[in-house]
């Protein structure tokens, strides 16, 4: 039987990921790729399919042409960033958004650097992010982010493995900065995307 292959775009498109994540995944072994003779990596779809049941079935479901989301005609999505290199963290968060927030927009970057170069294209209203990543972690992407006038009306979320004390120690975050502690805590933060998708909607119907 002819086993059928699907590129990097589009496999990351499936599971709701960066092309940048779906090639870590490709590179660690969790995902299996073969590299056609002009040096492109193809994914099967039996792979594919079986690492998104793995994940939770978390891929990001594609919106109908012409449809209208929740909240309004017209009313935009709310966008949120997620920046996060713990692939089974970012699963659960999709699967949680698409689940029970199926109107909100999430994108994914793998660290403060791809988010960096997110930002200005996505203009997210809510940025999550966790503090521990290489080369570009989130206590730097937080600064970058309380600097920019632009940037002021994003709210922030931490997700952290480190303590209140231990994330003091390293400067403290930005005022206004919300730190969830890990293991995640999925009732609690979706009330707290729930809380501003309402708040997003109410300005988009604002005349």
């Amino acid at each position: 039987m002819r086993t059928d292959y699907v590129g990097i775009g589009e496999a990351a498109e499936v599971l709701g990921l960066s092309r940048t994540s779906l090639q870590k995944l490709v590179d660690s072994g969790q995902l299996a790729a073969v590299k056609t003779a002009g040096g492109h990596r193809r994914i099967p779809r039996e792979a594919l399919e079986a690492l998104r049941v793995r994940m939770g079935g978390a891929a990001l479901a594609p919106v109908a042409s012409g449809s209208v989301p929740p909240g309004g005609h017209g009313a935009r999505p709310m966008r949120v960033l997620l920046v996060e290199d713990d692939e089974v963290l970012v699963a659960q968060i999709h699967g949680l958004i698409e689940e029970s927030l199926p109107d909100v927009e999430c994108r994914v970057a793998g660290d403060g650097l791809e988010a960096v170069m997110q930002m200005e294209r996505l203009r997210p209203d809510v940025l999550i992010t966790d503090l521990q990543m290489e080369p570009f972690d989130g206590f730097r992407l937080l600064r970058l982010v309380g600097e920019k006038p632009e940037y002021r009306s994003i709210s922030t979320l931490v997700i952290s493995s480190l303590g209140s004390s231990e994330v003091q120690g390293r400067g403290g975050l930005p005022e206004g900065t919300i730190l969830y502690q890990k293991p995640l805590q999925a009732g609690r933060l979706l009330g707290f995307l729930e809380a501003h998708r309402q708040m997003v909607v109410k300005r988009e119907q604002m005349p």
